[in-house]
This record gives C-alpha cells, structure tokens and sequence, in this order.
C-alpha cells in the first residue's frame, strides 16, 4: 500500500473516530443530564407530598388531586411503607402500558417521619420524547460539516501527496539504474528535495560518463594510434595472436600497407597536409573495413597501416587486395605527388596455428615485393598447398546450410566458465554443422554464410528452441546455461516478442538459468535499440553477457546504463597477459569501470596457469578456455 493511501486511511479513521466518540459522548452526557433533571422533579414531588403530610390531609383529600400530579409526572405507581407494611398505595390507571423493567424506581425516606419512606416507579424520561428533523438538524449539520471538511483535507492530502509519490517513484528507478530516473516529473514535491535529486542525479551520471571516458581514455593511451585514432601496434599484435590461435577460424587476410612518401609530404608541405592525407587513408581503411565482420585496422608505424580479415580464403583475400588498391587510388595528393607510386601492399592469407611472427615475416616479404615493382599495388603471398580452402560458392554454402535445417542437424557444443573459487559459473553454448564430408564446422566460420544467404532467422530460431527445450531438460537445480544472440533476433520487433513470450512460457526459475551474450561492438552500434531490448529480457529473469571486450576501445557506459552482469574479455587482452603489462593496465581500468556496479569480469581464452594467476591477482571473477575445458559436444 502507497503511502498516500496509509495515511489516507488512518486520517479519515482517525476522524471518523472522533466524531463517532463525540456523538457517543454526547448521547451518554444527555442521558446523565436528562436523568439528573428527572430526579430533581422526583425530589420536588417528594417534596409536595412530604407538606402536605405535614398538614395531617386525609386520604380522599389526597385522591382528589394527586393522581393527576403523578400522571403529569409520569409516575406508574407511588407506595408509602412504615418499614415492610404498605401504609398507601396508588396506582396510574395505564400502567399495564409500562412493563416494570423498564420502570425507575426511586425510594425516599421522609425526615420528619422516621421510619417511612415513598416508594416511586416512574416511566423512563425518554418515553414522550418526539423525535423529528428539527430538532436533530443542528448536530447532523455539524457532522455534514466536518464530513465535507474531511473530504476536502483528504483531497489536499493527496493532491500534496501525489508530488511526494512522484518522488519517490523516481527515488526508486535511481536505485534501479532505470534510465528514466534522470528526467524529473511534474509536481514532484517537496520542491527542494525534487531539486536535489536532479543535481544528484547529474553529477552522478557525469561521474559515470566521466568515469567511462577516463577508461576509455587509458586504453586508448594503450592501443589507439594519437594521429589516426586507428588500432596501434599494441592492438594489432594483440589482434593477430587472438586469431592465429583461435581453431574456430581456419584462415584469415592480413594486408600490411606502406605509405612511403608520407615522409616526402611531410618535409615539403608541413605536418597539415600529411595529417590529411593519414586521415584520408583512415577513413578509407574505415570504410573498406565496413564489408567484414570482426575485421580490425591500425596503424603501426608512421608510413604503414594494417588491415587483418578473418575467415578469408585464398580467393578472397586476393579479390579484397584489389578492391583496397583500387579505393586508395581514390587518394586526394599534393599535384607533385604522383598515386603511381605512393603505396604499397603486401597481402597473405595465414591459417590457424601459423605463428605471429612468421605471419609478419611474409607479409613483410609480400610488401618488399610489391615495393620492388616500382608502381603502387599490392602482391599476394603464395599460399601453402597443403591448407584446405575455405572458399566454397553461395549456391554450395546455402545447400548445405538448408539441408542442416531440414534434416535437423544443427549441433550444439559447450564449454564451461569456471569462478575463482574452483566452481562452474555457468556453460556457454556454440552452434555447430557438419560438412558434406562431415567434418565439423565452426560457428564462426558457417555464420557469416548463414547471414549471406538470408538464413539469420531460421538458424536464431532454431538454435533458441533447442536452448529452450535445454532448459525445461536440464530442470531448475542445474548450472545455467548462455546463449550469444544476433542484432536480428534481439533489434527486430516480431522475433524478440515471439522469444520474451517463449521465455515467459517457462518458471521463473528456469529463466534464472539462462545467459544472454551481446557482443560489445553491436552495443556500441545499436546503443538504445538494444538497452530496450536487454532491459525487457532482464526484467523477466534472464542474465545479460557482453562478450569480446577490450577487442576495441569504446565507452564503458553501457556497464551501469544496461545494468550488465558480466563483462566477457576478448581473446586478444587475455592472451600471454602475464608478459604484457599494458594488456594488465587496460584490465584494471575495465575493472575500475565496474565498480559502481555488480559486473563481473570473465576472461576467455586462458590457456596456461601463469595467465589464470595473473588474472586472479587482476580481479577477474571468472575464466573461460582450454586451461579448464575443451570445447565438446553437448551432454544434458
């Protein structure tokens, strides 16, 4: 019950209360009065009779006018005793009317006649009164009155009140982290406090934004290049190792680009031109970059930029090195500034398990190549012939894909997210297919197809009702499970209303058990879209993920603006952090950056003991990998 609504009802109980006690009062005082002024004329009678006896009256004397003075007085019966024996008795002649319960009885000894005393039964003073409207309009316009007086006091209470409710409405959303508790609502009173709370507010959420800037700040002191604003070297090895030992991704491109006349621009025309110039080919990376998923672009040197690519094939990487030339080409020079030879490119397609240092080796020799040709272009490293090619047709790719549809053959792996402490936090689950020669296909390798082919919904959902029916199975006792959801089934309104009323079929319980992942650049991409579309799955149970963190450098607000649960470390931060002291730096801001929240921190990717202390000895409440579990097939 509100508040307005207790003190609503204890005000108007209060009051109905005292006008009830006043009325009863009253009653009972009239009663005590009426009595009282009955007796007195009891005690006048006495009085006329006790004379009269003075004056030695007979007894006909007596009968011929004190029978109208009783029944004037409304006397029943009057009895003159000398102790036990009745000297004189008289009658009212109706008193057959008058039951004698509810008769008074009076006794009055007679001071002059010892001895004897007059015996009264009188009706009850009450009995001849009349009551009308007249006489009662007085006391029922004062309790009108006060009823209407209460009616208005109620009506101000809550009319005053209502302010004090909005208030504490907004108090309410604030400890929520409900993003409409900054916006301050009409007739919030008391004024002041209202006022308070939105200076509050503000400085609470500018200590936020603040708070997210400074980390945003730190890391990209740490991996952002200062000219471009581009990935620097730190984040390009970092990039490189994390997709060189991921197994899910079999082959990817790496175009390593020099720009060996910038420093011819910057000596004859001034560090303005070649800042537009270095600014011209960022936004040229950005734009080529946009084509692919998970890419990543730096530079990491003054003159060279890079461009890494996953899941490319041999086919494809060369098809991306002549679209990349053929946009740098599209470069705004200095008129003495030939485009002929202004860059270089050198390209190769590496695979998983290739080690960073030899993948940089050949690129390098890739670049050496092309420089030696004296032109602007790129040149392709010769690819291994004993690497299988990725490269398979559209038609092949969504033949395959619908067969794993209609023939049900959509599999399910997992693999285990293990506390600090030793226990299992909960399992994450991975799609994955099989190959005409049924060989086992990656997520992330098989996804990027699904999505070119139009196929994103089917597989969200088929996947979804497997992990629905995973969680009935499993039942209410068990670990929880997670799920990485797409921007299509979570940003387009009719799926994610048939997967909240999925999730709302089941327990309560079950639904604690369920994890959704987001990955932090499609957060970054569809800031508010998302926030609504997280906030609803949150509210009806579900736990929120944000996975591949720190893979690029953006605003941490969404920690506390989503309400996030745990935060999941990209690959690239985590790998060899024990050796990398900026990878421990950019760890500990993200950790900072969670404090005014219940986040926490899981790394994934750990793979060896050393990494697993150091990140223990960060803060990290979680860990993910190889160290603890392989990825396997799903067991219920």
């Amino acid at each position: 019950m509100k508040f307005t609504d207790k003190f609503t009802f204890i005000t108007i109980s209060v009051v109905l209360a005292c006008i009830a006690l006043v009325l009863v009062g009253g009653l009972f005082s009239l009663r005590a009065m009426t009595l009282k002024h009955h007796q007195q004329r009891m005690d006048s009678i006495i009085n006329v009779i006790e004379r009269q006896l003075d004056k030695h009256m007979e007894k006909n004397q007596f009968d011929l006018w004190l029978p109208d003075l009783l029944d004037a007085s409304g006397i029943v019966s009057l009895q003159i005793k000398r102790q036990d024996r009745v000297l004189y008795q008289t009658y009212y002649e109706n008193r057959h009317f008058y039951p004698s319960n509810l008769l008074l009885r009076y006794q009055y000894p007679l001071e002059k006649h010892p001895n004897i005393s007059l015996i009264l039964h009188t009706r009850q003073p009450f009995d001849d009164i009349q009551f009308s409207l007249l006489p009662l309009l007085g006391i029922s316009s004062a309790v009108l009155f006060s009823l209407l007086l209460l009616s208005f006091a109620i009506y101000w209470i809550k009319k005053q009140f209502k302010g004090a409710e909005l208030l504490e409405r907004r108090a309410k959303y604030l400890l929520q982290n409900n993003p409409t508790a900054r916006i301050a609502q009409p007739g919030e009173w008391p004024k002041l406090a209202s006022q308070a709370l939105d200076l509050l507010s503000k400085e609470l959420q500018q200590s936020k934004k603040e708070r997210s800037y400074f980390d945003a700040y730190i890391r990209g002191q740490a991996f952002l290049d200062e000219a471009t604003g581009l990935g620097n070297s730190l984040a390009f090895a970092n990039r490189l190792d994390a997709i060189a030992t991921n197994q899910n991704i079999l082959s990817s491109a790496l175009l390593l680009a020099d720009f060996s006349e910038l420093d011819f621009i910057h000596s004859q025309f001034g560090d303005d031109m070649r800042g537009q110039i270095l600014l011209q080919i960022s936004d040229i990376l950005a734009l080529f970059s946009t084509r692919y998923d998970d890419q990543f672009h730096g530079r990491i040197a003054k003159s060279e930029f890079v461009l890494i690519i996953p899941q490319m094939s041999y086919q494809e990487t060369e098809v991306a090195a002549k679209q990349l030339t053929k946009l740098l080409f599209q470069l705004q020079l200095p008129e003495s500034v030939a485009i002929d030879e202004f860059f270089h490119i050198g390209v190769v397609n590496f695979h998983y398990g290739d080690k960073p240092q030899r993948i940089m080796d050949d690129a390098n020799r890739a670049l050496l190549v092309a420089a030696h040709q004296n032109v602007s272009g790129w040149f392709l490293a010769d690819q291994d012939d004993h690497y299988v090619s990725l490269s398979k047709g559209t038609v092949r790719w969504r033949t395959l894909l619908e067969n794993v549809l209609e023939n049900r053959e959509l599999l399910v792996y997992q693999q285990q997210i293990i506390c600090c402490d030793g226990t299992e936090l909960y399992t994450e689950l991975w799609p994955r297919i099989k190959d005409h020669q049924q060989k086992i296909i990656a997520a992330d390798t098989f996804l990027p197809m699904v999505e070119k082919c139009g196929l994103q919904e089917k597989f969200d959902r088929k996947m979804l009702e497997k992990m629905l029916a995973l969680l009935v199975l499993r039942g209410e006792s068990s670990k929880p499970i997670a799920i990485n959801l797409s921007a299509h089934i979570l940003m387009d309104k009719k799926n994610q209303q048939w997967f909240i009323y999925e999730l709302m079929q089941l327990p309560r319980c079950l639904r604690h058990n369920l994890v959704v992942e987001v990955s932090e650049h499609l957060v970054e991409k569809n800031y508010f879209l998302l926030r609504s579309a997280l906030n609803a799955i949150q509210k009806i149970g579900c736990k929120i993920a944000i996975d591949n963190v720190g893979k690029s450098v953006v605003n941490t607000e969404y920690i506390i603006d989503y309400n996030i649960d745990y935060l999941k470390l990209h690959a690239s931060l985590v790998t060899d952090i024990n050796l990398r002291k900026t990878n421990q730096i950019a760890l500990q801001s993200l950790i900072a950056s969670c404090l005014n929240s219940h986040s926490k921190i899981i790394a994934v990717g750990i793979e060896n003991k050393d990494e697993w202390r150091c990140l223990l000895k960060l803060g990290v409440y979680a860990g993910q990998g190889s160290l603890f579990s392989d990825v396997e097939p799903l067991t219920v």
